[in-house]
């Protein structure tokens, strides 16, 4: 479908204030710019992105001050190192709608259980996970769809099972907001790194190539997201991710169909 309005914008804390027109994300890295922000956003920020500042507990006692509900998003520099420090977040998550983004480095699955234990939605990032990520990252999977502790969503586990469901469709790009051509992602300049039609081309070129992708049963759900930025990246073990959760998509389907099936009559007196 063709892009009809304008992406929402990820900008530097300079380059937002100079904003003029069309949604827009900002990003905050010094307790300075997080305070201005969450003073005073302007018309039409939709989210502040706190990157580098989960270590800074003054920033989360400001942030569970006084009245406004902008979205925050928390992006964790090191998830295995700063996870307890989540617990900073319980009182923010009152005042304002709290996401934590996680990348998958190895030792996230800590920060993800805690999140989950304080009902915080989680965006996971997982780029090009290498072997030890990637068994965080079926632990991970199976975590969400199995422990009962967890209620908000996990990102992009929701999304891709959703879509094995029949209930939602896009691309993993879309899912973990990394589509330029719905979210723009800025350099220091404001200048949008990637073109709006990057997705497309990115997978254009790889299935030229006769990459992976040419034969993949994800294709169209992934849209070589895993082939970025190395096209050489091994798939195979995100591929037997892909598999485990479709695989409860088909178990959660057949328990749905055995809940609608009418009961059998009893047998004749």
């Amino acid at each position: 479908m063709e892009q009809t309005t304008a992406p929402i914008a990820f900008l530097t804390a300079e380059n937002a204030q100079k904003h003029q027109g069309g949604e827009y994300v900002v990003v905050v890295r010094t307790r300075e710019e997080f305070s201005t922000w969450l003073r005073g956003p302007r018309q039409g920020v939709t989210c502040i992105q706190v990157e580098g500042l989960m270590g800074d507990p003054e920033v989360w006692a400001l942030a569970a001050q006084g009245t406004g509900e902008i979205p925050l998003d928390v992006v964790l520099s090191d998830p295995a190192a700063e996870f307890a420090a989540l617990y900073r977040l319980v009182d923010v998550r009152i005042l304002h709608p709290v996401r934590v983004t996680i990348p998958c480095q190895p030792g996230f699955l800590k920060a993800l259980r805690l999140a989950a234990a304080l009902q915080l939605s989680v965006r996971l990032l997982p780029g090009q996970p290498g072997d030890a990520a990637l068994a965080e990252l079926a632990m991970a999977a199976q975590f969400y769809l199995r422990d009962p502790m967890v209620e908000a969503p996990v990102e992009f586990f929701h999304s891709v099972l959703a879509a094995f469901l029949g209930r939602g469709d896009g691309t993993l790009w879309m899912f973990l907001e990394q589509d330029p051509a719905l979210y723009s992602q800025c350099d220091a300049t404001g200048r949008a790194l990637h073109p709006a039609d990057f997705v497309a081309t990115h997978l254009e070129r790889l299935l030229k190539e006769n990459a992976e992708c040419a034969t993949c049963r994800w294709q169209q759900l992934c849209a070589g997201y895993f082939k970025w930025p190395d096209p050489e990246y091994d798939c195979s073990g995100v591929k037997q991710l892909f598999a485990m959760l479709e695989s409860a998509a088909d178990e959660i389907t057949h328990d749905l169909a055995d809940q609608d099936s009418p009961s059998p009559l009893p047998p004749p007196p």
